[in-house]
């Protein structure tokens, strides 16, 4: 005979997300999504890793994009544009910024929905605010891609207001990327060590 609560559980959470106040911290359905949600992020990532990035970096001599920098000055942009020459900057602004302009979303939305996951099973009500991180760098990766679209797309007349605010959105975002994943790593390793201490 089936159990009815059971059976109650199955129909209710089935598909829902862990926002579902009936199936948080259930084990049904959550661990699915949120390796889907994950490898696509990261199947986003590696294009880019694999492909764009390096692309960009033999069309520039050698020079290192933007996006993978956490400083650099304003004589750095104007020197790896110049690098880039037409077919690098069109290659940067068409290929590149557009994959760029999805990987915040996805990566946003990813870990913000692991990190819940992580607190709601540890139980960490105190440290919620963890989940806003990846959001925070998420808004000062956007902030970058559009600063690099402009100036892309207006070189050689660049902003001179554009090139002092670049390097300080790409300093945020890769602040907030190192804090958020910290915060990853570190409840992921506490979920592991209390399910192992539970079998």
């Amino acid at each position: 005979m089936i159990n009815k609560d059971k059976k109650y559980f199955t129909s209710q959470c089935k598909g829902k997300t862990f926002f579902t106040p009936q199936c948080k911290g259930k084990k049904y359905f959550a661990p699915t999504k949120l390796w889907l949600y994950f490898i696509i992020t990261m199947s986003v990532y590696l294009l880019m890793v694999f492909i764009t990035i390096p692309t960009l970096n033999r069309l520039a001599n050698g020079l290192e994009i933007i996006d993978v920098l956490p400083f650099y000055d304003s004589e750095y942009v104007v020197r790896l544009l110049e690098y880039l020459e037409s077919e690098g900057r069109h290659y940067y602004l068409y290929r590149q910024l557009p994959i760029d302009m999805i990987y915040p979303l996805l990566y946003a939305f990813t870990y913000r929905q692991i990190l819940k996951h992580f607190i709601d099973k540890l139980d960490f009500k105190r440290v919620r605010w963890v989940v806003f991180l990846p959001i925070l760098a998420a808004v000062f990766d956007y902030l970058e891609n559009i600063s690099i679209g402009i100036s892309l797309y207006r070189f050689p007349s660049l902003s001179d207001a554009v090139l002092s605010v670049l390097p300080f959105f790409s300093l945020l975002k890769n602040l907030f990327v190192v804090l958020y994943l910290l915060a990853f790593f570190g409840l992921g390793i506490m979920v592991l060590v209390r399910r192992r201490k539970k079998i």
